[in-house]
């Protein structure tokens, strides 16, 4: 009766648990082409949303996160958010000095609908109003191309192309797998104008093949090596052309050039407790004489520094978890500037870790 009984109650409980799963409804995706044909400065004539609708507060209510650009010069892009009441909703942009709000009948547009636009200023004041259309965006856009598919490309993936393509990435958490975040649609908005491109930080199915063959052929060039324990919850990985010599010392594997001037050391130790952890950032981030071009990021568990010392270039990047501290320390000759500092946010984003981090 005792084994019955558990096996019931394991049943139950996982038919709560697929009925709850039911009931909350997965995001979706909301990608619209927009036209305000009486829109000056600072709001587009036409433009692009690729959000994500979730579910809101109530049965009737969902939320809408994401991105908003402009699809013809000038270029203008940003954050998109808002909300729905059924189908009624509000979205908002920032555009320069000022505010781009849309509001219709468009949470689940299958054909063109009738918006408002209204543009505000910094102090809230309304600057100019008129009529807007939305539709279902239809691919390609028109002078740009095909946009990618919702789920071809997340944080962490994105996060490793634009490093690898020489774009500046934000630093603190690791990047997880989530959708892409607003500050790596930046820094591909950056990379897109380089190409001499419309800036636009939407994510297009050419830029992605680009961004991957650049990014494939300098990790061939820098004979990059994965690195890591799955088991133990941590991933890296290192330039095996750049630092040839390979040692370990203890739980500490150790890279280094040939001439032993630069130097890669990869471990995981016992974890720290949120004190001591408080500790030893405040200890390794002081200010001291001589230490210069200090940038230090810390979230959480998770920190990320660099500096030069004593003609020494250090980045690292330590990650604190119940489980275990996983580190990553990277030095080199100042004098070599050239050679290693493309790779310091390579290998610094490199360590990755799970919740189930361990020595």
């Amino acid at each position: 009766m005792k084994t019955r009984s558990t096996a019931v109650c394991g049943l139950a409980l996982s038919l709560c648990a697929a009925v709850a799963l039911a009931q909350t409804p997965a995001a979706r995706t909301l990608r619209l082409q927009g036209e305000t044909p009486s829109a000056a400065d600072p709001a587009p004539k036409v433009f692009i949303i690729d959000a994500q609708v979730t579910p809101g507060d109530s049965d009737f209510q969902t939320t809408i996160d994401g991105w908003f650009a402009s699809s013809a010069e000038p270029a203008m892009s940003g954050e998109v958010s808002g909300s729905c009441v059924q189908t009624k909703c509000v979205l908002s942009a920032e555009v320069e000095n000022g505010k781009f709000v849309l509001t219709g009948d468009f949470g689940d547009a299958a054909r063109p609908v009738a918006a408002h636009l209204v543009v505000k200023d910094d102090d809230d004041k309304t600057v100019q109003e008129g009529a807007a259309t939305l539709q279902p965006l239809a691919q390609p856009i028109a002078g740009l191309g095909m946009l990618a598919a919702p789920d071809a490309i997340n944080e962490i993936q994105l996060d490793d192309l634009l490093i690898w393509n020489n774009q500046t990435v934000s630093s603190g958490s690791p990047p997880s797998d989530e959708p892409p975040s607003s500050s790596q649609r930046e820094a591909l908005a950056a990379w897109q104008e380089q190409k001499g491109r419309l800036a636009t930080g939407l994510i297009f199915v050419t830029d992605l093949a680009e961004l991957r063959a650049h990014a494939d052929a300098a990790r061939k060039t820098a004979g990059w090596t994965p690195l890591g324990d799955a088991a133990h919850g941590w991933s890296a990985g290192y330039p095996a052309a750049i630092l040839p010599k390979a040692s370990r010392v203890g739980a500490e594997q150790h890279f280094a050039s040939a001439d032993g001037k630069a130097m890669l050391i990869v471990a995981v130790d016992a974890p720290m407790t949120s004190d001591a952890f408080d500790t030893f950032v405040d200890k390794i981030s002081a200010d001291r004489d001589g230490r210069d071009d200090v940038s230090t990021v810390r979230v959480n568990g998770d920190l990320e520094m660099s500096y030069t010392e004593g003609g020494i270039a250090t980045t690292a990047a330590y990650h604190n978890r119940d489980g275990g501290l996983a580190r990553l320390v990277f030095t080199y000759s100042t004098k070599a500037k050239d050679l290693y500092q493309p790779y310091e946010t390579i290998l610094q984003h490199s360590l990755t870790v799970t919740d189930d981090l361990k020595p």
